[in-house]
């Protein structure tokens, strides 16, 4: 009996312990969840590139040697490759769409939009439209009149072409075309739209780098610069690179804003430049090294240098682009293309130096400057005996020429700089004396009427030289000077005049008397040639102040 309640006890403790005990677990393929993984892209994870730039710089390795640009579309980036295109996305550069173009296609004939991408062949004169995922959804022919490139602007819908007589915009959806500007006896370029293609830029050919810029809207004219080699822009933000006078300058602001100037200074290497980075405010400066390129950033904002990288190996950069929140490098080494992706954040630099300053033209000048100018001019005037002005006191008196004056103090200072030691040749109060009564009046200006170098004149008994920025200073003053010598001895010397010279010429020859100038060639070849150029043998006096 006892035996038989314990096999109870047992069987009820074990039908207990089943009931309490939780079920099994069961696994069901079907309800398995797993978290998103980005396929594999073109990110080399954990390179030495990475590693020496403590993170810095990411590298992503491209299959083709024949890369050379970036852009971007919306979100993602595109590579741009002879006869190709690839859109890379997400943070492993994963090639998500790529497109054969079947012709060689340069960077400036390509626009592109968060809606895709625009090009221009030019044989078949067809505007090519594809969506983000590089398929073909539209194309354009434009007219057979159409005279070089046109300018795509995909978020307008039109396209803008010169045909010779007129600057016109057709629409890429209707194909329909109309008049924006008539232009007439010149041949215009289009470079390029600005300002989120809101203002089209074009220059007259052969012009240099005069601009004028005109509503993409209207064709009236916006503004008009000149010396401009390059410009961009982001919404209204300008970045642009100009040669005034003798300067080379970089300005940026906003349009309609005021004006600033980036003065940093080239890399110290053997090659380099600056690309500006305006969906972050700065400017990225790269210079190249036989093995290794340097990389700093600007803040436009703080004027500052932020940050700083260096990255091994003989890369020579292609194309960059800027994201808005990192810098992309397309370059070369040894032939092969790499994409670099630059976290500014993680190379900061400790710079309190400030690479921007106020803006100057002609009309609004450096007053400062150009007093402390006019102050070293007036110095170097009292100790050798000459009168040297500068800016609108270069210009006052010299009615016989027409003249553009200078404004920037750089080229001022270098000018006076050639000059002095020019000066301080001369004996002791040797300038003074040389005209009567009266004084030799230097001008230093940008440029004088029909591109002279240098000019003189005589007015109220001075002795006037206009040096123009691109003349040697030193040549043109003393050629100048030579003027007023030779007057001086010849109004002061019974003995020397043109008969005691014209025999030290060769045998029959005569001066022209013209600016006309025709003569032997026997008279300038050889080392020992008669006269110093064909000018000397215009007239007396241009001759002896050329010897």
């Amino acid at each position: 009996m006892k035996r038989l309640l314990l096999i109870l006890l047992m069987a009820l403790l074990l039908v207990g312990c089943s009931q309490d005990a939780p079920p099994p677990e069961t696994t069901d393929p079907t309800q398995a969840t797993t978290q998103p993984t980005e396929p594999p892209g073109l990110y080399v994870p954990e390179s030495m590139m990475e590693k020496e730039t403590a993170g810095a710089v990411r590298v992503y390795a491209l299959d083709s040697d024949t890369w050379f640009g970036l852009e971007s579309v919306g979100t993602n980036l595109l590579l741009i490759g002879k006869g190709e295109m690839m859109i890379l996305s997400g943070e492993c550069g994963v090639p998500a769409a790529q497109q054969t173009l079947g012709a060689l296609v340069e960077s400036s004939e390509i626009d592109t939009c968060v809606t895709g991408v625009a090009y221009y062949i030019t044989d078949s004169r067809q505007v090519v439209i594809l969506n983000p995922q590089l398929q073909q959804v539209n194309a354009l022919k434009l007219p057979e009149d159409i005279v070089g490139a046109p300018v795509i602007c995909l978020p307008r819908n039109e396209v803008y072409y010169f045909n010779g007589a007129d600057i016109r915009a057709v629409n890429t959806n209707t194909g329909i075309s109309r008049l924006l500007r008539q232009q007439t006896n010149v041949e215009v370029l289009l470079p390029e739209a600005l300002f989120d293609d809101q203002v089209l830029v074009y220059r007259v050919k052969d012009s240099g780098g005069d601009l004028e810029y005109i509503s993409a809207e209207d064709g009236q004219t916006l503004s008009q610069e000149q010396g401009i080699s390059s410009i961009h822009t982001h919404k209204e933000q300008y970045f642009l690179e100009r040669q005034d006078g003798q300067v080379q300058e970089m300005v940026f602001g906003t349009r309609g804003g005021d004006a600033k100037l980036f003065l940093a200074s080239a890399p110290q290497t053997s090659s380099g430049g600056f690309v500006p980075a305006l969906e972050m405010n700065a400017v990225v400066a790269y210079g190249i090294e036989e093995d290794s390129l340097t990389l700093s950033c600007y803040d436009l904002t703080t004027g500052k240098r932020i940050a700083n990288t260096v990255l091994p190996g003989s890369l020579t950069p292609l194309d960059f682009l800027c994201d808005g929140t990192h810098i992309w490098m397309l370059a070369v080494e040894k032939e092969n293309c790499t994409l670099y992706r630059w976290d500014v954040t993680k190379s900061p630099v400790e710079d309190e130096n400030i690479y921007t300053g106020p803006f100057y033209s002609s009309e609004n000048p450096d007053t400062q400057g150009l007093k402390e100018c006019q102050t070293l001019a007036d110095a170097y005037s009292k100790q050798y005996g000459v009168k040297l002005n500068i800016w609108q006191n270069a210009i006052r008196v010299t009615d016989n020429y027409t003249v553009t004056p200078e404004h920037q103090t750089q080229t001022i200072n270098n000018m006076l700089a050639a000059l002095q030691p020019v000066l301080a040749q001369f004996p002791e109060k040797f300038l003074l004396k040389t005209v009567e009564a009266g004084w030799i009046r230097i001008g230093i200006v940008r440029s004088i009427e029909g591109g002279k170098d240098w000019a003189h004149f005589w007015a109220d008994g001075d002795c006037y030289i206009l040096i123009s920025a691109q003349a040697d200073p030193a040549q043109a003053f003393l050629q100048g000077a030579a003027y007023a010598v030779d007057s001086h001895v010849l109004g002061n010397s019974r003995d020397f005049d043109f008969d005691r010279w014209n025999p030290l010429n060769p045998a029959g020859f005569k001066y022209a008397n013209s600016y006309d100038v025709k003569v032997h060639k026997r008279y300038l070849e050889g080392a020992t040639r008669d006269f110093t150029d064909e000018l000397a043998t215009s007239y007396i006096h241009e001759d002896r102040s050329r010897v």
